[in-house]
């Protein structure tokens, strides 16, 4: 075997390596739950919000949940732009099998498709819920209005 086919042989063995994840416990890497019935998981709205619309360009959003995805719960904009969620501490997310966002009443809030308007001007309401938007997320409170 001549030295550029063995370099190119030990280059795709060491790029294959390394997308595998040689060498890593599996075990000790984070986990998104798949599995049936588990449980989904939001990312929680800091106490401390200041909620400024400045760069929002978006009229709508579509809420997505998949249980596979790193992030659980998110939005796209009717640009096109993926928008993180950040929810109250109020809210609960359901499981692969339920792949809702319940608020602390048990009332469905989200399910996987939902579309919310964003209104000309104005902060979007979400059953009750206050939504504060930013260009790459949305921030969705516990009560009607920030206090």
């Amino acid at each position: 075997m001549n030295r550029a086919v063995l370099a190119a042989f030990l280059v795709a063995i060491v790029a294959g390596l390394a997308l595998a994840g040689c060498g890593q416990d599996p075990s000790s890497s984070p986990t998104v739950p798949t599995a049936s019935g588990a449980g989904l998981v939001l990312r929680r709205a800091p106490d401390d919000l200041g909620c400024d619309a400045i760069g929002v360009d978006y009229r709508s959003v579509t809420f997505q949940i998949d249980p596979t995805a790193d992030e659980h719960v998110f939005a796209i904009t009717d640009r096109g732009a993926l928008l993180r969620t950040f929810w109250g501490s109020g809210f609960e997310a359901g499981t692969a099998d339920d792949p809702v966002v319940r608020d602390a009443t048990g009332t469905i809030v989200v399910g996987d498709g939902d579309v919310m308007s964003v209104p000309e001007g104005a902060y979007p309401d979400l059953h009750g819920h206050f939504v504060c938007l930013a260009p790459d997320a949305l921030y969705i409170l516990d009560e009607a209005e920030p206090g």
